[in-house]
Formats: structure tokens, sequence, C-alpha cells
């Protein structure tokens, strides 16, 4: 084995002077603006390192569009406006542009945007894929495109990934929903092979399973992800007046706004003769009467997290593939109560 030491990273960097990659590309590269004291700290823990930018890295970045892809699965659903949000703040501080591409849930145009990032050598992707098992990202790898998946799995895919624990927060709709004496619960879900949905799903079984129940398959119904469909399967689901179940839980956003519309149209009264507990904190849910209980992500940080994961790869492509799994957040408010 060598006796010579590794090469010091980017990451290497960032660590010595307690900061993100992200700020150590941008003092390094002088791009943005950085605080003074911070640049500082970055240009010493450089000289402590002994970093040397990667000229293959350079040379690489030269060759690339100064453009990022941002390709989610639905651009009309709240969550995805505020990913690539975060995504394009930190783009910006780094000189980049973000060009967004929505699949409505299409694998055809899944496809032709990925080939579009690979033809027009774009510096990075940041994509929430259509399908765990038939997305297909191997083109983006064998053209080195540095590549972020956020949200969803894909199943053959090693790179960067940022997701949500989604076991977790199906977990947590349910206890709740328990804790609170429900037995009879209605799971509004989206369709199968989507990632988040069945580690919802998961969450939910885990649950039940604990308090000795399980998941009754005539209150397991699937959706398209579309708010009207969702609204239609809760109308149909509580239009008997004797046999409704007596807790929704909504696994998205778009499927959380249905659910709302549909208990509302029905009838019957939240959270008196039913709960529901939705996904996603937007905007609308703490404007109604009453407030929505629901599962929070923390997309602003997914988001800021895999851009600043594009910025540390496109200084270090060799630097090691992360796979986070972030925490969501149960928001108890109006829309829940015992039974």
């Amino acid at each position: 084995m060598s006796g010579q030491q590794r090469a010091a990273r980017i990451t290497d960097v960032a660590r010595e002077a307690g900061v993100s990659t992200a700020t150590v590309s941008r003092v390094l590269n002088g791009l943005g603006t950085v605080d003074p004291e911070l640049a500082v700290r970055v240009r010493r823990a450089a000289e402590v390192t002994r970093y040397v930018p990667n000229p293959n890295g350079r040379a690489l970045r030269r060759q690339r569009a100064d453009v990022w892809a941002a390709i989610v699965s639905d651009v009309q659903n709240p969550f995805f406006t505020s990913l690539v949000t975060a995504v394009e703040h930190v783009a910006v501080r780094s000189g980049i542009s973000v060009m967004l591409c929505n699949t409505d849930e299409q694998l055809d145009r899944e496809r032709s945007y990925l080939s579009t990032a690979v033809a027009q050598r774009m510096a990075g992707v940041v994509v929430s894929v259509t399908s765990e098992a038939e997305s297909d990202l191997s083109a983006l790898l064998t053209a080195q495109v540095p590549t972020v998946v956020v949200d969803r799995r894909v199943h053959d895919f090693t790179g960067d990934t940022i997701l949500l624990d989604n076991v977790e927060a199906g977990r947590l709709a349910t206890e709740h929903l328990l804790m609170l004496g429900h037995r009879d619960i209605m799971c509004l879900a989206g369709p199968s092979g989507v990632s988040t949905t069945e580690d919802r799903l998961q969450g939910v079984r885990m649950a039940l399973t604990d308090a000795g129940l399980s998941l009754d398959p005539a209150r397991m119904v699937r959706t398209d992800l579309k708010i009207d469909d969702a609204e239609t399967a809760v109308r149909a689901a509580l239009a008997s007046r004797r046999n409704h179940p007596d807790a929704i839980f909504a696994m998205n956003g778009p499927l959380t706004t249905g659910a709302y519309r549909g208990v509302q149209a029905s009838g019957l009264r939240m959270p008196d003769e039913i709960s529901l507990v939705g996904v996603d904190d937007d905007r609308w849910t703490q404007m109604v009467s009453p407030a929505v209980t629901l599962v929070a992500q923390p997309v602003d940080e997914m988001g800021t997290r895999a851009a600043e994961r594009l910025v540390a790869r496109a200084e270090d492509p060799e630097i090691e593939p992360i796979h986070l799994l972030l925490p969501p957040r149960l928001l108890i408010r109006g829309t829940t109560a015992t039974v």
C-alpha cells in the first residue's frame, strides 16, 4: 500500500473551517458574497489542509453550461415549488442558473428532460423521479453530470440522495390518530411504485401493528395524486353516514387539499365527527378553520442541501456520495381531536 497521504478535498476544508462545502467553493472561486470572517477561515483551512483545486474538475466545469436542471414530478405541488426555490437560492450565489422541468408524473417527459440535460452538458441535475422502479438515471451517470436525487428513491441509483424519512412520517401521523382513540383510519395514498407512498404506508402499518391492529384494505384508497381525484375519493368514502371512517391520513400536499375539500363537501365536521392528518405545511393549511394537523417536511433544507451537494461535487467529483434521511415533524392543529 502506498504511503502517500490522500490529497485534501473540499470537504476537508469545509470541516476544518466549520462551514459548508458551498461556502468553501464560493470563497475559493470568488463567487457570491461571503462574510469576510468566514472567508478568512476558509483560506486558513485550505492552507492547513494543503488543499489544491482539482484541475481536471475545473477543466470539466469549463466545458459545461452554467445551468442546473431541476426535474420535478408535479410543479403544481407547492412542495416542489418550495424545493426548487431553495435550490435556486444556492445556485444564484454560485453563479448558476436553474432550468425548471415538470414531468407531470410522465416517464416519457422525464426521459426527454434527462436527455436534454446530457445533450446540453448541464452543470448538475436535481431530480425527483416519476417511478422508483422505472426511472433511469444511467445516462446522467455515464455523461458524468453531477446528480442529486431528492424526495423519491430510484432503485439502482447509488449517488447523492436526500429524502424525507417517509416511514417515520407515516408512523407519526398514525400514532397521533391512534393516541386520540381513532381505529377506523382511511389512508389516502398515491399510486403504487412511488417510494414516498410506499414508505409512508409502511410507517402506517408499523404503527397499527404496534397497537395490535391492521390496515383495513377497504380503507386503503389510491389516487393519481391530483386534488380533484382525492376530493372525489373522500366524498365517496364519506357518503355513508353510518359506515364512514373516523379519521383520514392524506399522504401528500395535493391529497391533503383534496381530502379537506371532500370532508367539507360531506357535511361532516372536523374534528368533532372526523379527524384529518395531512402532509406538507402549505400556507393554506394554517389559513383555514380548522387549521390542518399535518406532518411537515423540511423542504427548504432538502433543496438547499441538494444544491450545496452539486456545488461540492463540481469542485471535487470524487467525493463520496451522501444518503440523507431528513426527519419529519408532526404539527398538531385543529383537524384532529379525541374520539
